[in-house]
């Protein structure tokens, strides 16, 4: 999607990925994460603001979504660098997705009908937009369904791109923000995917990027170019 990327399975982010898990979920991390609070209040005040930033990207996000404020979460690792982490979905869900406000209200969408239950036994169904008419040929409805959901794919991958370019220019625009790193330290960016059929498709639930803290203060005193920043930026998926 942008210069300089790699995709890689293993590596550090195995274990910097558990421990965004870990902190999402609330529970207690290891200290084999090495995983601290900030090093002094500006930090940690530097990391707030941060975390606000991103949320605010997110909820403004044409592509990404979320399920509001307050979802991104940002921590300290010791002798690594600061990671951002929050869960998102895409705009478009894909051919295949569900919703279960509980107490037997599901909505779900398979194949292009809308399907709504209630109490667990009273289906409505109906068809999304471009399928009033109902075809009674099944090789025909076949090739239908075929092209709606490689038609469905290509948006959702769209969204996934533009998604993360928005990322990107995060870095470019904020990257400096965490002053208190090392130039030796890693400011990462942790997105865990989900409620998709194009993430499922594509067996992605994980997408990190990450950046030195030297390379983005370079680029913000205009050393290096904006190409060259985005080369020096890692991208790792799985």
């Amino acid at each position: 999607m942008f210069g300089g990327r790699r995709t890689r399975k293993g590596s550090i982010w195995t274990e910097v990925l558990i421990a965004g898990a870990a902190l999402l979920a609330g529970l207690a991390v290891s200290q084999a994460f090495a995983v601290e609070p900030p090093t002094s209040r500006k930090m940690a005040r530097q990391i707030d603001v941060m975390e606000k930033i991103m949320d605010q990207v997110l909820v403004d996000s044409p592509n990404f979504l979320v399920s509001g404020r307050g979802t991104t979460r940002g921590l300290f690792v010791k002798n690594y660098g600061v990671i951002f982490t929050f869960s998102a979905s895409l705009v478009d869900k894909g051919s295949n997705w569900s919703f279960d406000f509980g107490e037997g209200f599901k909505v779900y969408n398979e194949e292009g009908k809308r399907v709504i239950v209630l109490d667990g036994d009273d289906v409505v169904q109906d068809y999304m937009v471009g399928d009033e008419d109902e075809e009674d040929d099944e090789g025909r409805d076949d090739r239908k369904g075929r092209s709606r959901r490689d038609r469905g794919d290509r948006v959702q991958e769209r969204l996934y791109g533009r998604g993360k370019a928005e990322i990107v220019d995060v870095f470019l625009d904020y990257g400096d923000t965490v002053t208190t790193l090392a130039d030796g330290e890693w400011l990462a960016i942790v997105a865990f995917l989900r409620d998709s059929s194009y993430f499922s498709e594509a067996r992605i639930s994980r997408l990190a990027l990450k950046a030195k803290a030297a390379d983005l203060r370079a680029f913000a005193a205009e050393k290096i170019s904006e190409e060259e920043m985005v080369k020096r930026i890692v991208e790792e998926e799985y």
